[in-house]
């Protein structure tokens, strides 16, 4: 029996699904259900960084818990510390690195989620592969991000 949609869910601090993203050990909270959204505790090793990219479909949301997170986007370059909201509207290329030589981590949200739930499995999936651009943009792309 499935659990009907209003129904309240709690997570506890170490349940969920742990996941490989690119060497960053992500606890992802939500179910992957696209009309929810995403949830993640996402550490953030000292060198860690994602490629430009942008989500076609879903904002993305990083609040930063601890260390320090460089976003590049069209703007510039930004660095967000500990108690930092960074909204990332869809469509809005953007790429971050941690390049303090610290450990941090952050919060990641997208909303409505599913995609970035698809795209956290499918590199996970894809662990201890050979993971260039061309085939993190294979695995990504059918969750509507874009490698750029």
């Amino acid at each position: 029996m499935s659990k009907p949609e209003s129904a309240v869910e709690v997570i506890g601090p170490a349940a969920g699904e742990r996941v490989d993203v690119l060497g960053a050990p992500v606890l992802l909270k939500s179910g992957g259900d696209p009309r929810h959204m995403t949830f993640a505790d996402h550490p953030l090793p000292a060198g860690y960084g994602v490629p430009m990219h942008l989500h076609e479909d879903e904002d993305e949301l990083f609040y930063i818990l601890e260390g320090e997170l460089t976003v590049t986007t069209e703007a510039g370059e930004m660095v967000a510390g500990p108690g930092s909201f960074v909204h990332l509207p869809r469509g809005c290329p953007h790429a971050f690195r941690n390049a303090s030589g610290r450990d941090g981590r952050m919060i990641v949200v997208a909303s409505p989620g599913g995609g970035l739930d698809g795209v956290f499995r499918g590199l996970d999936a894809a662990r201890g592969e050979p993971l260039g651009p061309g085939r993190v943009a294979e695995i990504v792309r059918p969750h509507g991000v874009r490698l750029l």
